[in-house]
């Protein structure tokens, strides 16, 4: 864990050097998360663009975001 702020930020570095983040904010009705992958810190930059991975997280984060979801509000992880 390389950042962490409690109910609002927490982010932990891959071995690779990038980050995953989650920001929490205040919304109507509960809570909005925010998922982000930073390659700005990797090691392999060049290699994360070859094999497409900044592209392929997109889709990937939407599901780990619905699922985060799906847990919150009814306490199943599937």
């Amino acid at each position: 864990v390389v950042e962490f702020e409690p109910d609002r930020r927490i982010a932990w570095r891959h071995m690779g050097g990038h980050r995953w983040r989650y920001e929490i904010v205040d919304a109507p009705g509960g809570c909005e998360v925010t998922e982000t992958f930073d390659w700005s810190t990797s090691r392999l930059p060049l290699l994360i663009a070859a094999l497409g991975q900044d592209r392929k997280h997109v889709p990937n984060m939407e599901r780990t975001l619905e699922r985060l979801d799906r847990y919150v509000t009814t306490g199943s992880p599937d």
